[in-house]
Order: structure tokens, then sequence, then C-alpha cells
């Protein structure tokens, strides 16, 4: 007989206001309830060659934006994981997508603040924004979805993207 599929536990390091991490780490549910700063990444896929993002539908069982067009792939940066290793893991685990690490260039960090779902999800998170530029939109037949995740994936125009 099969095993049961039980979730593990995603525990975040605990940051200051400022990024710093407090040498605390806490559960991801804990933290969005207690709106703790933490960090994450955010992945950025573009194709050169036809100029389109490519974007992941959230599934529909996902406790912040259900249901809604996302970033390519987004994840926390677990406890004693860095920013370098993240953005791979959550490419592969999301879509199913394996790339080397040099194809991955920070751009950017930003903090994101906001309250969402009646006060329950607190978000004070940074996030370290990468982008991947690959010359050809990757095949639909490449990606395996993590449906607990994402329920789709679609390439827009970068134009059609700037004027949502």
């Amino acid at each position: 007989m099969a095993e049961p599929y039980i979730e593990q536990v995603e525990y975040l390091d605990v940051l200051t206001k400022t990024g710093k991490k407090t040498g605390v780490s806490k559960p991801r549910g804990d933290v969005h309830r207690d709106g703790d700063c933490h960090k994450a990444v955010h992945v950025w896929i573009f194709a050169e060659i036809t100029q389109e993002l490519l974007l992941q539908k959230r599934a529909d069982c996902k406790d912040s934006w259900p249901g809604l067009w996302d970033i390519s792939s987004a994840g926390h940066i677990s406890t004693g994981d860095s920013s370098l290793i993240t953005p791979q893991r959550e490419l592969q685990e999301e879509l199913g997508v394996i790339l080397p690490k040099d194809a991955f260039e920070l751009i950017f960090v930003f903090l994101e603040e906001c309250v969402t779902n009646n006060g329950k999800f607190i978000n004070n998170e940074y996030s370290d924004v990468y982008l991947v530029t690959t010359l050809e939109p990757i095949p639909r037949e490449a990606f395996t979805l993590q449906d607990t995740e994402v329920s789709d994936v679609k390439y827009i125009s970068f134009g059609e993207y700037r004027s949502l």
C-alpha cells in the first residue's frame, strides 16, 4: 500500500525590516500570520526572438492569489538555503524545467508589503528577482506542472504584458 503524502512544513528565516537575518526561523504559515519579514525569489523567463514572457497560472488551492496569472516561477528561500539555489529549485519543482545556475541573472531586489485574505495573510517579503533569457520560448511539452502550485503556463508578448 502506498504511503500517504505528508506535506513538509517549510521554515523561513525571519529578517529585520532592513533585510538582515535575525537568527530566528519560523514555519511559513506563522511568518505570514505574524507579518515577519522574509526572503523569496522571483524568476522571469523571457524569450528573446519572440519577445515574450512566460507566465504561470497559480493553482486554485493556493493560499495566496489562487487561480491568478503570475510570474514564471517564485518561491520562498527556506531556512538554510541561499538565493543562488532557490530559483533553480523552484523552477524545477513548479514547472519541471532544469536550467544551469548561470542562466539566472539577479537583476534587482525589492520589498513587497501587503495584507490579503481579510488580514490573515501578511506578506513582508524581500524578493530577489532573476531574469532567465532564452533564445526561443521553451516548448510546452518541456513543462511538467506541479499541480499543487501551477495549473497552466503561457507566453505573452512583452507589449501585451506592459498593457496589463
